[in-house]
């Protein structure tokens, strides 16, 4: 029985030929996404929500107590419930756009192993997001914090240094998810309204049903604690949480199962 040229070829090409280096790839990624300007005006959106709704706290007059490190860090995080919404937007366009514009198949065809791609991809969106999160939520703790006049607690206690960053590694989670839902649904307005959907509205409805509460904190994402992911930004142990790198763990576990679904389907449908 003959094989199809276009199945011999690319079957001669993965064993044959190594195709671009993992490091190839990450590069290649991060230079598709830094020169598109959907990256520039989310992460517009993300400093403006942040530092905005911490310049506004900054700006109201002091609490009548003394308030503690927990309070200052609990609202200088108050910008990333909105903010959320641009690394969403991010990641998803990420591979969204290359599905939308054909560019999928001239990715595709230059990797010989999808889920590298799909991987490399993934890697670049999580620290891109990590970085903009941990240096914005230092930020805004720090202006909420130099215009507080008095707060109690020391700020180098452990549990302070983990969740003032804490956003960046919820946003890293979270940008991976959103990615793999990009590559599942593989067109950008579907899987933002998938993903804002899972993040706004499914978590408000789990709070809301009885039987379903107790399952709120093991979603991955949402607003307002119990969440999984939010664990990781909060002090002290989350009222009817999991622990902060529990709390992280099941985001992870989340992010991690949904890319490997999406990198299976990646690898045995057409692009």
């Amino acid at each position: 029985m003959s094989v199809p040229a276009s199945v011999a070829a690319r079957t001669r090409y993965s064993s044959e030929t190594p195709g671009p280096s993992f490091t190839d790839l990450v590069r290649s990624e991060w230079i598709k996404l830094r020169t598109v300007r959907t990256t520039l005006w989310c992460l517009l959106c993300l400093t403006a929500a942040v530092l905005g709704t911490a310049g506004l706290i900054a700006a109201k007059d002091a609490p009548p107590n003394t308030p503690g490190i927990a309070w200052v860090v609990s609202v200088s995080h108050f910008g990333f419930m909105p903010g959320q919404i641009a690394v969403i937007v991010l990641a998803i366009t990420a591979v969204g756009s290359e599905y939308g514009t054909g560019l999928i198949h001239t990715s595709l065809a230059a990797v010989p192993w999808r889920e590298r791609w799909l991987a490399a991809k993934a890697l670049v969106v999580a620290l891109l997001a990590l970085a903009a999160g941990a240096v914005l939520s230092v930020a805004a703790f720090a202006l909420v914090y130099l215009t507080t006049p008095e707060v109690s607690g020391p700020v180098l206690h452990p549990s302070v240094l983990r969740a003032v960053p804490g956003p960046g590694l919820y946003l890293a989670g979270l940008a991976v998810l959103s990615l793999a839902v990009g590559a599942l649904v593989r067109n950008t307005a579907g899987g933002i309204v998938v993903m804002l959907a899972f993040t706004f509205v499914v978590p408000n409805l789990v709070a809301t049903t009885a039987s379903l509460a107790p399952m709120e904190r093991f979603l991955p994402a949402g607003t307002t604690p119990p969440n999984a992911g939010m664990a990781i930004t909060q002090v002290g142990p989350m009222l009817g949480g999991l622990s902060p790198w529990a709390g992280f763990g099941v985001l992870c576990a989340w992010s991690g199962a949904m890319l490997a679904g999406a990198a299976y389907l990646l690898r045995v449908r057409d692009a």
